[in-house]
């Protein structure tokens, strides 16, 4: 029997009392979302850039989006843009859509405007997989009511700083970079957002002191309305404390740690490249097999440092990754390979416990071992290296399946795809031992398996690995360029706008 319900401007019709339920509770979440952003961003003075990024990422999560967009416009046309994954769209065009669209991948693009009576303000949308029984009506009147929490936002943001009309501010954010300070955590100042996740957002920001500015680092905090939770604060301190400790040319160099006025925040290596997983996406297919395999080497060097950690008692912290994918691995524009992300890392020393059967990381990568909630040891992040390296020479995941459920028992249970004609004999013996179900039949070490991966593929060097980023990632190599030229007198440089302007797209990805 439906229910109907009177959300937004009109009536909804839910399946079920629950269904009624859990839309109301993503209602609510997106509302104080919005208020505690907006209010985080004027606290410290940071810019919509930064909001906006926030806010993006955290709605895309409530309809279980993997891209999206927000495209902001001022008198004369659009003014700053976010992009979230890859929404196979013209952004700027979609920004004037109103409603459901399927796409040509099979994907489903959800679009509002944003808008407050006569008063244009831009658009928003989000790209779900696959597509929905009844046009996904219901998904449509959650993305309308996120829409309309934003819309109200940015006004709120823009009211509360200098400028005429809202309009008017918006043309703002066009023109010259202001000289005002575009906001600090601690010591850092903000140059612009790099990323946000489900649990913390990444920033560029420059070191200062009393000799002024200097170097770029990734300033990584707790999202604002998470940052009031002890178990995500823990978590994201135990990241800090195990990245302090680890040094390799294959990791990311950990800066410094901290809370300012209640935010607390990581500093490190800011990395010039971008993960492995857009790589794949801009290659549209499997790495050419040198690639392929320098990138998972030049990881599993990386891999067998964390491993061999040991705590100030000279014992082994038994560091295992756990959420190790081709996210987490970033291929810099030097060519050289960088291990992300030991948020949900488990070591011997770590305070926060996680609970018998609770699974943490992503099932597309996991070992059989992690699927099942059992103990860990390095052996099962061998196993996530296997499944990087199977969709690195293939060009699809190893176990993918329709859903979370039948992907982790096809990694539990099911043997792997019969080996391709282009793979050789040698590379598919180290496939095959790296996903053995059982840890013991796989390498001892991530040393061990990045030797025989080299004995049965010459891996690619670094030039090589130059060039190809080179040819892929002009644009984002150029934006990266500007951002480490010198700051100008005022204390920024002049490229230091703000809006990193996405790369259009009018196909899919």
């Amino acid at each position: 029997m439906k229910r109907a319900s009177r959300v937004l401007n009109g009536p909804v019709d839910f399946p079920s009392l629950e269904e009624e339920v859990v839309f109301l509770r993503g209602l609510v979440s997106v509302h104080r979302m919005a208020d505690v952003i907006l209010e985080d961003c004027l606290e410290r003075g940071l810019d919509l850039n930064s909001g906006l990024d926030v806010f993006l990422t955290q709605c895309a999560r409530l309809v279980h989006a993997r891209a999206g967009f927000v495209s902001l416009r001022g008198t004369r046309g659009p003014v700053l843009t976010r992009v979230l994954g890859e929404p196979g769209v013209d952004v700027l065009e979609a920004a004037h859509w109103q409603g459901v669209r399927k796409l040509d991948d099979g994907r489903t693009l959800f679009c509002t405007r944003l808008a407050l009576g006569s008063l244009e303000l831009g658009g928003l949308g989000l790209v779900v997989e696959g597509a929905f029984d009844g046009g996904g009506g219901l998904v449509m009147k959650l993305v309308e009511a996120i829409g309309e929490q934003l819309d109200s936002a940015v006004l709120g943001f823009l009211a509360l700083t200098d400028g005429k009309g809202a309009l008017e501010r918006l043309d703002a954010l066009t023109g010259e970079p202001p000289t005002a300070s575009r906001g600090h955590i601690g010591r850092y100042e903000v140059v612009t957002p790099l990323g946000t996740g489900g649990m913390a957002q990444v920033l560029v920001a420059r070191t200062r002191g009393p000799e002024g500015l200097g170097r770029l680092v990734a300033l990584k905090r707790i999202l604002p309305h998470l940052s009031s939770d002890p178990s995500i604060v823990q978590q994201f301190l135990d990241e800090a404390r195990i990245g302090l400790r680890l040094s390799h040319p294959n990791l990311v160099h950990f800066y410094d740690f901290g809370e300012a006025e209640g935010a607390y925040y990581i500093a490190m290596e800011l990395v010039r490249g971008v993960d492995l997983e857009r790589l794949l996406r801009a290659a549209k297919g499997p790495l050419e097999t040198a690639h392929a395999v320098a990138v998972v080497c030049q990881g599993l060097a990386g891999l067998h440092a964390a491993h061999g950690l040991q705590g100030e008692d000279g014992a082994p912290l038994e560091l295992v990754h756990r959420d190790l994918s081709p996210h987490n691995l970033m291929v810099g524009f030097d060519g050289r390979v960088k291990v992300l992300d030991f948020g949900v890392a488990k070591a011997r020393a770590q305070r926060t416990v996680t609970l018998p059967g609770i699974v943490k990381g992503k099932p597309l990568y996991m070992s059989p071992e992690q699927a099942r909630g059992m103990r860990l040891d390095a052996r099962s992040d061998l196993f996530a290296m296997g499944l990087v390296l199977y969709q690195s020479l293939i060009g699809a995941r190893a176990f993918e399946k329709p859903d979370e459920l039948a992907t982790m028992h096809a990694i539990c249970e099911e043997a792997l795809p019969p080996r391709p004609s282009h793979i050789s004999r040698a590379l598919w013996d180290v496939l095959e031992t790296a996903l053995a179900k059982r840890p013991e039949a796989r390498f001892g070490s991530a040393r061990e398996m990045a030797d025989r991966l080299a004995d049965a593929c010459r891996p690619a060097n670094d030039s090589e690995l130059v060039r190809l980023m080179a040819k892929h990632f002009p644009d984002r190599h150029r934006e990266f360029m500007r951002l480490d030229r010198p700051a100008s007198a005022g204390g920024r440089s002049q490229e230091e706008t703000p809006i990193m302007r996405p790369r259009l797209r009018k196909s899919s990805p």
